[in-house]
């Protein structure tokens, strides 16, 4: 009789305290019954409020990643002006069941009690939000790049300060798996010291930065801030040194043309011709358009071609350039790390890493896989995983330093292109 009144008695306080907290899960964890006192054990996971500012393309391929490492996060909130043309989208997902939509960030921020907010609008808007998220002193997962021009990094900079290190930005290459093995081949000496670095990325869907949003620079702030941000920090992170100046060369080369502005392509003459149509990109090429407007038009901002030498503090020299106009399997992205004892290169598309060694004449090829389903490379489950762990009070592995760094680079290659001479890399941390 005392057996079972002590097992109701216990069922019946695990019922009301799940009734008394908020939004928590009750799990029991073990049970002994030859020892009374470890009968009921029970710990508590509460889920941690998202708010996301700009639910786009990143935040939604952000939250699969939280799925995917099943993150103990929920979205309470998401401030996005165009909330009610997706609310049709957010209906159909579980995630957003509780989830309460505003029009603007800060009526959100105000309103909410938040654990942590994603920044996913567009590249323009990044610093502007992250300001108010600062203000508010709540973990942040900021897009990258952090900022578009030097009068917004001056003002992150200042903004961030007690913050940068509760704050994650989206840079999910360096926690790929073959950048980690490249980072380890450096850190452990097997190269020798690493006297210079050889960076490519000839991207096979730059059309993307001619056809949709953006081809619009003033919103971007050019293609190195776009694609060179993500390639400046994985090299940095690997050679534990910064750059301190920059020279650069930029050119439009593919991407140009006398079409007249604002065309779109099924307005074209040459709609079921031209390689780059939406037309022939989805009936022929069996891909899918990533954006409506002409790229050949009067109107078609970004360069197409960028090469840029950065030189660090002790001489070592980084060399770096990219293409946006390759097609398929001449897509590379990837870096040579030349050092004193050996050289190892490796690229993301073929998943290849390879040593060449000096003295032993002989080289080591490793392969990897990558997690399917998954975009940059498998590296976005393990950023979220990162995010979570700042979410639990721990240093964030991907910081806002890191995020200023590697646009204070770009924004001295984009300048030193623009002005054609050598370029000082400010960065004022």
């Amino acid at each position: 009789m005392k057996t079972r009144f002590f097992c109701f008695f216990c069922s019946f306080l695990i019922v009301f305290d799940f009734l008394l907290t908020e939004r928590a899960v009750p799990v029991i964890i073990s049970i002994n019954r030859k020892n009374r006192k470890e009968i009921l054990r029970k710990k508590e996971i509460r889920l941690k409020k998202l708010g996301i500012i700009g639910y786009g393309l990143r935040s939604e391929t952000m939250m699969k990643a939280f799925q995917g490492i099943q993150a103990p996060v929920q979205v309470a909130a998401v401030a996005d002006p165009l909330w009610c043309q997706k609310q049709e989208a957010f209906a159909q997902t579980a995630e957003f069941a509780q989830t309460v939509f505003y029009e603007t960030a800060e009526e959100m921020l105000e309103k909410e009690r938040l654990d942590g907010v994603l920044i996913g609008t567009r590249c323009n808007q990044h610093t502007k939000y992250a300001e108010l998220v600062f203000q508010k002193k709540i973990p942040l997962f900021l897009e990258k790049p952090v900022c578009i021009n030097e009068e917004q990094y001056q003002r992150l900079l200042h903004a961030s300060e007690g913050m940068r290190g509760q704050t994650v930005v989206s840079f999910p290459l360096r926690f790929t798996c073959i950048v980690k093995e490249m980072k380890k081949l450096v850190d452990s000496g097997e190269l020798g010291e690493v006297l210079s670095v050889q960076a490519t990325n000839h991207v096979p869907y730059g059309s993307v930065y001619y056809h949709s949003w953006y081809r619009d620079d003033s919103l971007t702030g050019g293609l190195f801030l776009q694609k060179s941000t993500h390639d400046m920090d994985y090299i940095t992170y690997i050679l534990g040194k910064r750059p301190v100046s920059v020279v650069a060369k930029t050119a439009k080369m593919y991407f140009k043309g006398e079409k007249e502005a604002g065309l779109c392509c099924e307005d074209c003459s040459e709609y079921h011709t031209c390689p780059e149509s939406s037309f022939v990109v989805k009936t022929e090429r069996k891909e899918e358009p990533t954006g409506k407007y002409c790229c050949f038009a009067k109107d078609t901002g970004n360069e197409d071609v960028g090469a840029a030498i950065f030189t660090c503090e002790d001489g070592t020299i980084i060399s770096y350039h990219q293409t946006f106009f390759v097609k398929d399997n001449a897509g590379r992205r990837g870096a040579r790390f030349i050092g004193s004892k050996a050289s190892a290169e490796f690229d993301f598309y073929t998943a290849t890493l390879r040593v060449d060694y000096y003295d032993a004449k002989h080289s080591a090829e490793h392969r990897f896989t990558y997690p399917e389903g998954l975009v940059h490379f498998g590296g976005d489950e393990q950023l979220a995983k990162a995010y979570v762990d700042v979410l639990e009070g721990k240093e964030s592995r991907s910081d806002l330093c890191a995020g200023l760094a590697s646009a204070a680079a770009c924004l001295a290659a984009k300048k030193a292109a623009e002005n054609g001479k050598e370029e000082h890399i400010f960065y004022g941390f």
